[in-house]
C-alpha cells in the first residue's frame, strides 16, 4: 500500500506528528510519502492508495472547524471523486483544545472528495494557543499512538469509532 501525508505547520509540532505516522506506516511494510500543503500538486493522488491529512487546529476549531487554510486549499484542489476507493486520515495537532473536532472536520472535506473510508487519528496537543512560537512538543506518548495510527491505516481494513473490525477467516 502507498500512503501519501499531507500536513500543513509553522512551528514543526504537526511535522513530528506525521512523521511518527510514516514511521507506523513503515513498519507495516508500506510505502510512505509526506508533502507539505504548499508543494502538493493534484495530480500526485492519483499514484497513491491512501491519504492522511494532518492539520494544526487554529483557533481551537472556532472557524471552519479549525483546518489550517493551505490543507483546505490543498483538498478544495482535488477533483471530485479523486478519493473515491482511497483509505484517508486525519490528525490533528493543537495548543489547547479542538483538535478532535478539527479530525472530524477533516473527514467532511475528505468525503466530499469521494473518501469513504476514513480512519480519525490522534488528536495531540502541543505549542502555546494563539502563538507561532514552538513551544513544548507533542509528547511522546502521542507520538507513539500516531506511529500505531500509521501501521494500523495500512493493515487493518475497517476501524470504526474506535473498535478493529477485522475480516472473517475461513
Amino acid at each position: 500500500m502507498r500512503i501519501l501525508i499531507l500536513y500543513h505547520t509553522k512551528t514543526g509540532h504537526t511535522l513530528e506528528a506525521t512523521q511518527a505516522i510514516a514511521e507506523g506506516i513503515n513498519s507495516a511494510g508500506s510505502e510512505v510519502e509526506i508533502f507539505t500543503a504548499k508543494d502538493f500538486t493534484v495530480g500526485t493522488i492519483q499514484e497513491y492508495d491512501g491519504l492522511i491529512v494532518g492539520s494544526p487546529c487554529w483557533a481551537g476549531s472556532i472557524t471552519r472547524a479549525g483546518i489550517a487554510g493551505p490543507i483546505k486549499e490543498a483538498v478544495a484542489s482535488l477533483p471530485d471523486n479523486s478519493l473515491a476507493g482511497k483509505r484517508c486520515g486525519g490528525i490533528s495537532i493543537c495548543a489547547s483544545m479542538g483538535g478532535a473536532n478539527t479530525v472530524k472536520a477533516l473527514e467532511k472535506i475528505l468525503a466530499q472528495k469521494g473518501c469513504s473510508d476514513y480512519r480519525p487519528g490522534p488528536d495531540a496537543k502541543a505549542g502555546v494557543p494563539f502563538s507561532v512560537i514552538k513551544g513544548p512538543s507533542v509528547k511522546m506518548q502521542r507520538i507513539d499512538t500516531s506511529g500505531s495510527h500509521g501501521w494500523q491505516i495500512t493493515r487493518y481494513p475497517t476501524i470504526c469509532m474506535g473498535i478493529l473490525l477485522l475480516p472473517e477467516t475461513a
